[in-house]
């Protein structure tokens, strides 16, 4: 991957038939202002409605016409938009994303509409309780901050978002927060560049460092919420280290790839496979500069949540009490490393770590350096950070209930 300006990194794919070309900002629902959770998301999704020189319609239009596609997505630590579309039409893509950087104008009307469409994809999620489940679960572990709230926000901070509060997040944190431009594409570094420099990409710009607003932990809790469901819905998890910390971060990553990595994992061989209780389990790691987030989810038959609750606890003992054999542990790698393999070969993915790599640490990710500690890490190191991350957990499920109306997620004050 080369660096072709002070914020555009290239990867050259011969054999690809089309660029993709990531803008990607170091700003995320997490520097949402207090009551006005979800501004972030409401920008992103205002975004696209008109610039000084063309209206929305005239923005999808010169990429899809062209065959291309534009999207944008929110998360809790970053914004990106990404373009994909045919070689030849690189200019027209480079040119699209800049204008959305410096030229949005988030017509008040089309705010007032848009606003319409959150309150309802909001709704959406709210009916899928695997959705909201997972959306609400940091809830539990957060009692204040930037990571405690989903990140299309609330009800309430959404009606009260306005067409200005949102302007002035674009002007004072989107615009002036650091960013990458990631591309990859079949053309040479040089007919890349000599595209680049027809745009204003390759000039320099200001930074200011964006501060998010530090969260409180709270004391572990289990929350279990009746709903008209015809499942059970349990999630259990907790707190990890810092995604950077390359020895704790990838040896939890391990632990979570042994309980719920695929079919092959212990929980969906025990939960779904020997007992029946369950069609879907996983584990999931959402990692962040300076902490992450873990948890194992599950849906299961009502008649058997507790049970597999209990087998679910067992076996997080199990990895703070035992450790793995080196057999296991040579395979558990093997499997793991696989799966980030597959996971590399995605253009998406790999822009997407390199450009958070950027922003976060300063410099690309050295993915040899990062399966070099995966290689070293021993099953001391496992049981150690099992017994860290494992011994502090939170715990919130939906339960059926006939006799209850769904009870209201709680929403910050």
């Amino acid at each position: 991957m080369e660096q072709l300006a002070p914020r555009v990194w290239y990867w050259q794919r011969p054999h690809a038939t089309s660029i993709y070309a990531l803008l990607l900002w170091n700003v995320g629902s997490r520097h949402d202002p207090p009551q006005k959770e979800g501004l972030l998301h409401f920008l992103e999704h205002t975004l696209f409605k008109g610039t000084k020189r063309r209206s929305a319609q005239a923005l999808s239009h010169r990429i899809e016409r062209l065959g291309g596609e534009l999207n944008a997505f929110t998360t809790k630590d970053k914004m990106g938009i990404e373009v994909r579309i045919a070689p030849h039409f690189l200019y027209t893509a480079l040119s699209t994303l800049y204008e959305l950087y410096r030229e949005a104008t988030f017509p008040e009307k089309e705010v007032e509409k848009e606003r319409e469409v959150i309150l309802e994809e909001e709704a959406m999620y709210e009916d899928i309780p695997e959705e909201s489940l997972l959306d609400h679960f940091e809830e539990q572990i957060f009692t204040e901050g930037g990571l405690r709230h989903p990140i299309i926000g609330y009800p309430e901070s959404i009606r009260a978002i306005s067409a200005e509060d949102i302007r002035r997040f674009y002007e004072d944190y989107l615009q002036k927060s650091p960013f990458v431009l990631m591309l990859t594409g079949p053309l040479s570094v040089r007919e890349t560049l000599g595209i680049l420099k027809r745009t204003p990409w390759t000039g320099e710009y200001p930074t200011v460092s964006i501060p998010w607003t530090l969260e409180k932990v709270a004391p572990p809790a289990a929350l279990h919420v009746g709903r008209r469901t015809q499942q059970a819905h349990l999630v259990i998890g907790g707190l990890g280290p810092s995604l950077y910390d390359w020895k704790e971060s990838i040896a939890l990553q391990l632990l979570l790839h042994e309980l719920g990595g695929g079919m092959s994992s212990r929980l969906f061989r025990l939960l779904r496979e020997k007992y029946g209780w369950c069609y879907n389990v996983y584990t999931f790691f959402y990692g962040y500069p300076d902490r992450s987030v873990w948890g194992i989810y599950a849906g299961l038959s009502p008649e058997a949540w507790t049970s597999a609750r209990e087998v679910v606890l067992t076996q997080l003992k199990e990895l703070m009490d035992k450790r793995l054999s080196e057999k296991k542990l040579k395979d558990l790698r093997r499997g793991f490393l696989g799966k980030q393999a597959l996971a590399w070969e995605s253009p998406g993915f790999r822009l997407s770590a390199q450009g958070r790599s950027i922003l976060d640490m300063g410099a690309l990710f050295d993915l040899h350096g990062w399966q070099e500690v995966a290689l070293s890490l021993t099953s001391a190191n496992l049981q150690e950070t099992a017994q860290k991350a494992f011994s502090t957990l939170y715990e919130r499920a939906y339960l059926p209930s006939e006799s209850l109306m769904p009870t209201p997620e709680p929403t910050l004050p």
